[in-house]
């Protein structure tokens, strides 16, 4: 009689954890940098600092799931993910793209300014390469152009001096 009661507590815990697992909603750090305040790597120190409250609870452990009732909050501002931004821009000679580079002319320079989300260049182009590039915050729409495994094909036209 035992033996099917230890099995049915046995599939009922199981199910409990699978349902925890697989519950909806996002990753805390996720969130945090959807929101544009900074990377998931940086969000989850700012989360093992205790910087970070979700409704009225400290969270400071990785791996908690953001509901859409939940109300977060960094430093005791309550934040939210930002709007997705795109900004397409002509590549100029002599520029750099790169977030910063020491001394260099870099593309922050125009699109610095232009959100107040944090953006950043999709792919990279040569300092003496023309062509045009494109700024975003949302993350996996550049993952899904740059990383090798998408096959996102990609045209180039090359023309020499000589």
């Amino acid at each position: 009689m035992s033996r099917p009661q230890n099995r049915k507590n046995f599939k009922k815990k199981n199910t409990v954890n699978l349902e925890k697992k697989g519950s909806d909603g996002v990753s805390l750090n996720k969130f945090i940098a959807n929101s544009g305040i900074c990377s998931r790597r940086e969000a989850d120190v700012l989360i093992k600092h205790g910087s970070v409250e979700v409704i009225v609870k400290l969270i400071t452990e990785m791996g908690y799931k953001v509901k859409e009732p939940d109300v977060v909050k960094f430093d005791g501002t309550v934040i939210s993910p930002e709007q997705k931004q795109y900004i397409l821009l002509i590549n100029l000679k002599d520029y750099i793209t790169t977030m910063d580079d020491r001394g260099r002319k870099t593309y922050m320079e125009f699109v610095g300014n232009a959100s107040k989300e944090r953006i950043y260049p999709v792919g990279r182009l040569d300092r003496n390469t023309t062509g045009l590039l494109l700024f975003t915050n949302d993350g996996d729409l550049a993952k899904k152009l740059t990383h090798p495994k998408h096959n996102v094909r990609k045209l180039y036209h090359a023309s020499l001096d000589r």
